[in-house]
């Protein structure tokens, strides 16, 4: 789904935990039709399923190279490789620390030099923390999250709705980041670890519970909080809790779901 009247539209493929629940897919999201934000584990049928072109993907957006979210990064490619579209018009935009090697392996998982000698290669835009990128449609600004790999939080301003929405990517409680995402209209936020706040002593893998993500929204005095990227047997929970420390709107959109900005 493109962009409705100017106005920025976020469709959803998953919003499940790293092993999906069944029938779901772990978080990933498409912007106004054509900006990948991760790519899951099955991101060809999920686009397919939605009524998204694959071939309309323009940029690809990683927050960070753990598994979950790069898995399918093969499928696109080659989707782009079967179907003859010029692999260098697919932009893909990430952590800078990883965001080469996770390309590369994806091509010599494919057998790029045995069979796609001639394809060249996607358009790599590395960044680090704090870093900027813009196009003719969108700017984007970055902070850091707090995870095990390098992670980008993206704040993303739509040129042509003027709107501006935030997401975090895969990170533990991080105050900074609501300075960050200060004034967007929405933010998506992970709550890997349910209905909770995260006892950041005991917090190995570097994640959010849903109280630690309700205390950034507030914090930043977004219009809308967006929880993703947890079991979805606690989405209702993590929800309700939120919603007691965030006075806004707290929602967790289904896979499929289209979130007008």
């Amino acid at each position: 789904m493109s962009s409705i009247n100017n106005q920025t539209t976020i469709t959803f493929l998953g919003t499940s935990t790293a092993v999906p629940d069944l029938g779901s897919d772990t978080a990933s999201f498409v912007i106004n039709g054509k900006y990948l934000v991760d790519t899951g584990w099955s991101v060809i049928p999920n686009l397919r399923k939605y009524e998204i072109d694959p071939l309309n993907i323009e940029y690809l957006f990683f927050t960070h190279i753990h598994h979950d979210h790069y898995l399918s990064l093969p499928a696109l490619i080659f989707y782009f490789t079967m179907k003859r579209k010029d692999l260098a018009s697919l932009k893909i935009v990430g952590p800078a620390d990883d965001l080469e090697k996770v390309v590369k392996l994806a091509q010599q998982f494919l057998q790029f030099e045995r069979f796609f000698e001639d394809r060249g290669t996607p358009t790599l835009i590395p960044l680090q923390p704090g870093d900027s990128y813009e196009d003719e449609n969108f700017v984007l600004h970055t902070c850091e999250t707090v995870h095990p790999v390098q992670g980008l939080c993206y704040r993303f301003t739509d040129k042509l709705s003027e709107r501006v929405f935030s997401f975090t990517g895969d990170t533990a409680y991080h105050p900074p980041i609501a300075d960050h995402v200060k004034g967007s209209s929405l933010l998506i936020h992970e709550a890997s670890r349910g209905p909770i706040a995260v006892d950041m002593n005991n917090n190995p893998a570097l994640h959010s519970g849903a109280v630690d993500a309700a205390r950034i929204a507030e914090a930043a005095q977004v219009e809308k909080l967006l929880l993703i990227h947890g079991p979805l047997s606690t989405a209702d929970e993590c929800v309700q809790v939120a919603s007691q420390i965030f006075s806004k709107s707290v929602e967790w959109p289904k896979d499929g779901h289209t979130t007008i900005v």
